[in-house]
């Protein structure tokens, strides 16, 4: 799916409630805000229109300035004016390319793309430092100080494992965070609670929903510092997840590519009993923002926490694809396609 437009909006709420009331958006692609404190209704607010775009799959904010994966490569905006900047990296395998579209991270003093591949290390003024080669990994390395978090995967006593391990910036490994069996849940269902992490500062958070509402935190030496678990209410699998996450891959991955895994009846594996208690997770502005599958018609809630796991609020928030959506200065924002189609 093409995007082609792109706006931000501001969005009022009030915290805690439900609503199915709002306003009848216009068939645009939006780039929309949230802001994080008490209103009692929604209010919609056009800034900005931003049509260069082909086909965003992360956003992120930081220092003044948006970051938009486009494709393989990152296009800056300042956040003020909305004008674009800069544009990092291109598609390719040489020096300041990608093979995949990278992600975003950032550290104290540097802005750290990755792909499965490689790192690529800018100052927080765009200088380009230099580049880490991973080799072929599970997932996009993440920074830490000067180390990163990467996954990889491996057999131990005949059982596949995925581990989060830390590397130093040479890319060799420190030592191993957490090794996770490939449970059958992960396997052979649709929607499985694989874990994933994220880096702020000097700590890592990994996310581990097999095991419920669960993260575990580390310092920069790979040492455990605490866990978060809570109980939370577990939700009892229904069609509508199969079909939002169909929408979600669908939207990531494009048309062909879509048809490809549904040919393959990876679509109809079963649902679980139960959803996963985490859909998704951001470490942010020394905040833990928690996607959940507890989700109206055009809505989820999400679980907001310091970085200690005290639940600071939760709020319903409009329903995002993957990582086009960030969380910046208490404010949500979000890219939402909404193409004009010809009948």
């Amino acid at each position: 799916m093409l995007l082609i437009h792109t706006a931000i909006m501001i969005l009022k709420q009030e915290y805690g409630k439900r609503t199915n009331k709002g306003i009848e958006m216009k068939k645009f692609i939006l780039l929309c805000a949230l802001t994080l404190v008490v209103f009692i209704r929604l209010y919609p607010e056009l800034v900005s229109n931003l049509p260069e775009l082909g086909k965003p799959t992360e956003i992120r904010m930081n220092d003044g300035y948006l970051f938009i994966v486009d494709q393989q490569s990152v296009l800056v905006y300042d956040l003020k004016s909305f004008t674009q900047i800069k544009k990092l990296c291109r598609q390719g395998e040489g020096p300041q390319e990608f093979q995949k579209w990278p992600r975003i991270t950032f550290t104290d003093d540097k802005l750290a793309l990755s792909d499965n591949y490689k790192v690529i290390l800018f100052s927080k003024k765009f200088q380009y430092l230099r580049e880490i080669k991973l080799g072929s990994l599970s997932d996009c390395a993440l920074p830490i100080d000067d180390r990163f978090v990467i996954t990889d995967s491996k057999t131990i006593d005949g059982v596949e494992c995925r581990v989060f391990l830390l590397i130093d910036n040479k890319g060799q490994k420190i030592k191993d965070l957490l090794i996770e069996p490939i449970t059958p849940q992960m396997r052979n269902y649709f929607l499985g609670p694989f874990s994933r992490a994220r880096s702020w500062k000097d700590r890592v958070f990994i996310a581990q929903p097999h095991k419920g509402f669960y993260i575990d935190v580390f310092d920069k030496e790979g040492k455990k510092l605490y866990q978060i678990e809570k109980e939370v209410k577990q939700i009892k699998s229904q069609e509508k997840y199969r079909q939002l996450r169909i929408n979600e891959i669908l939207f990531a991955v494009g048309r062909s590519r879509f048809e490809q895994a549904r040919k393959r009846g990876i679509f109809e594996k079963p649902l679980m009993e139960f959803v996963p208690a985490i859909n998704n997770f951001w470490v942010t502005d020394d905040s833990i923002y928690v996607k959940t599958y507890d989700i109206t018609a055009t809505k989820e809630k999400y679980i907001i926490m310091d970085l200690q796991g005290n639940i600071r609020k939760t709020v319903f928030l409009p329903i995002v694809y993957k990582e086009i959506l960030t969380f910046h200065n208490n404010t949500f924002y979000y890219l939402e396609d909404n193409e004009e189609k010809e009948n």
